[in-house]
């Protein structure tokens, strides 16, 4: 069995992809309470046997590209393992990991990703910018 641990933090938007009627993927997208133009992606879960064939990417695409929602999420931040840092520079995230990088983010953010990194010293900061085009990874 299956099992990840994942909460709405505030105008949170929760996606998943079915295959045959079984939830094979989900992803949240949140706000929380005063993030401003950024929304936190979290909770990014692909079921064991779907790994591997591209449904993240194909996730994190839909929702970067499509008209509806690309015009509402801005800014995304994403805090992942650096084991996962080329499937989010795929797919236009920078990695947004230097200290002055993570000052410019909301403290609510800021607060979250120095509390997770103190669980997890490999949780690497990412950012997905619809405004300024970032397109490759430093």
């Amino acid at each position: 069995s299956q099992q990840y641990s994942a909460r709405f933090i505030g105008k949170d938007h929760c996606y998943i992809v079915k295959l045959n009627n079984k939830i094979v993927a989900s992803v949240i997208l949140s706000a929380g309470q005063v993030c401003g133009d950024y929304w936190l992606l979290h909770g990014l879960v692909i079921d064991k046997v779907m790994r591997g064939k591209k449904i993240a990417s194909v996730i994190l695409q839909a929702i970067i590209n499509s008209e509806h929602l690309g015009s509402k999420f801005k800014k995304i931040i994403c805090f992942a393992d650096v084991a996962l840092q080329g499937l989010y520079n795929k797919n236009l995230f920078v990695t947004y990991n230097s200290n002055d990088e993570i000052e410019t983010l909301p403290q609510e953010l800021k607060q979250r990703l120095n509390r997770y990194q103190s669980k997890q010293p490999n949780l690497h900061c990412y950012l997905y910018s619809k405004d300024t085009g970032f397109s490759s990874h430093k």
